[in-house]
């Protein structure tokens, strides 16, 4: 198994887990905490977000980049990694101070809920990750913070049992990012030593960082700040509703885009070394990859969300299910940005583009959330969240339009839409007549599943699709190897 093949699986299979253990545990800690409790995790988690967002200075994109460029040169990449090193943690210093201060003089609510929090900006400071995935070394940080995960969900089931629980399930979340950042650690000497360095190398790093920097407090701006404005605006009860909706809107996401965090180290590389072809290659199949994949899971969601929500998270968080309808046509437009950025913008250095395109989205998110929720409340905040994604879609593809094959990756991906909606209507006739019950469900998923792979396989056996048609072969040899094993 190539290189790509064997680290896609392990950040596939991390982003399965990360994406079930929400999955298992937001129903049970929905009905403990209930939609205020998790009102106020959310709030007080997004505003320590920004602050962790300070902290990095972008070095997780740029660490990545810059690691994959000098992983050849073991001089250069223990330079690079120290002065890395030392300007993240002075970074995270300064903003730690920042946050006691914010937290000793403007928190008046929640006051222990947002100090636990603030474990989350230590735990910033040992936060090496970026290294690993420059080396491409995805299986030292799959293997530790899978076993992590699984016994923070763990200490969730057997310690938050009711609402005054909340504090400890602060405490288990925070306190579990700390130990899965500082895991790693222990691999680190394999790959790079710490080496002396002047001032003037680590603060090279500097201007770079600020770059994409910036790109990262605009995501931030509509990854977390309708979360915030809802709970300024509106109601903590919206704000749990919302969080739960986004919470499925992510769960396929990391499938999808889990490529492009593999693929991004990769392409730095070839970039660096002058291989267009190879590089036009890769980002042709992530591409197609993402959007018939996408398209599916978009659909499929926007299928099940009605029936989902009642069942999954009770009767009182039914309102969660307009939400995924509405927010499910920001998948699309996620993975299609994912290709656009991982594989192309931040391996050329253009960071500008993907700066332009995020301030982009985060003006159009704030706009439309400051005029929607206060009449709308969370659904005003799911609409805005779409359009901030169209918005970033939009910019980014001005911006490229002259190095990819944008209008041939579009026409390519557009018939799998249509096959997608096609299930959509079908999995929301078998909703309506079966009500909404675990059963139906299964069947939901199931009847949507068989119709889109079917129709799919159909349509690229009629225009003689060869990237599904070979994909498909892969897969059906790989499921009858193991299945050969097995007899």
């Amino acid at each position: 198994m190539s290189n790509i093949k064997k680290n896609f699986a392990y950040q596939l299979f991390y982003q399965t887990l990360i994406s079930i253990i929400p999955f298992v545990t937001s129903p049970y800690i929905s009905r403990v905490l209930g939609a205020d409790g998790m009102g106020v995790y959310s709030y007080t988690f997004s505003i320590i977000t920004y602050f962790k967002i300070f902290a990095a200075l972008g070095i997780v994109q740029y660490g990545d980049r810059v690691i994959a460029k000098a992983k050849t040169d073991q001089q250069k990449l223990n330079r690079t990694f120290t002065s890395l090193f030392i300007l993240s943690t002075m970074l995270s210093l300064i903003v730690i101070s920042a946050y006691g201060l914010y937290w000793a003089f403007f928190v008046h609510d929640n006051a222990l809920i947002a100090l636990i929090q603030g474990v989350n900006l230590v735990a910033g400071i040992f936060d090496i990750n970026w290294f690993f995935f420059g080396m491409e070394q995805f299986k030292i940080t799959v293997t530790r913070n899978s076993i992590l995960k699984i016994l923070t969900m763990i200490a969730v089931f057997v310690f938050v049992k009711e609402k005054s629980d909340l504090w400890i399930y602060v405490c288990i979340v925070a306190f579990g990012n700390f130990i899965s950042t500082s895991a790693v650690w222990y691999f680190l000497p394999r790959f790079v030593k710490f080496t002396k360095v002047t001032w003037r190398e680590i603060f090279a790093h500097l201007k770079p960082m600020l770059v994409l920097f910036m790109a990262a407090i605009a995501v931030s701006v509509f990854s977390y700040m309708d979360k915030i404005m809802i709970g300024k605006l509106s109601e903590y009860a919206e704000l749990g509703y919302y969080e739960n909706a986004w919470k499925m809107i992510e769960f396929p996401v990391g499938f999808i885009t889990a490529l492009g965090t593999v693929m991004m180290p990769k392409l730095s590389n070839l970039v660096a070394r002058g291989d267009k072809k190879a590089v036009d290659h890769y980002i042709y199949q992530s591409m197609r990859f993402s959007m018939v994949s996408g398209f599916a899971v978009a659909f499929g969601i926007a299928g099940i969300a009605t029936e989902f929500a009642t069942v999954f998270w009770g009767k009182s968080f039914a309102r969660s299910g307009l939400l995924m309808i509405i927010m499910s046509a920001a998948i699309v437009l996620m993975a299609w940005n994912g290709v656009i950025r991982a594989q192309y913008i931040i391996p050329h250095e253009r960071d500008k583009i993907y700066v332009a395109a995020v301030c982009a989205g985060a003006g159009v998110n704030f706009v439309v959330n400051a005029i929607l929720i206060p009449k709308f409340g969370s659904a005003g905040a799911a609409v805005g969240t779409v359009m901030a994604y169209g918005a970033i879609w939009f910019v980014q593809n001005v911006n490229v339009r002259d190095a990819l094959s944008l209008v041939r990756y579009l026409v390519e991906s557009l018939p799998y839409a249509a096959i997608g909606l096609i299930m959509f209507i079908i999995i929301r006739v078998i909703g309506r007549a079966m009500g909404p019950t675990i059963p139906t469900l299964f069947v939901e998923v199931g009847a949507g599943a068989v119709v889109y792979i079917a129709l799919m396989l159909l349509y690229a056996k009629i225009v003689g699709d060869d990237f599904v048609l070979g994909k498909t072969r892969q897969a059906g040899q790989i499921i009858g190897k193991k299945l050969r094993l097995t007899t």
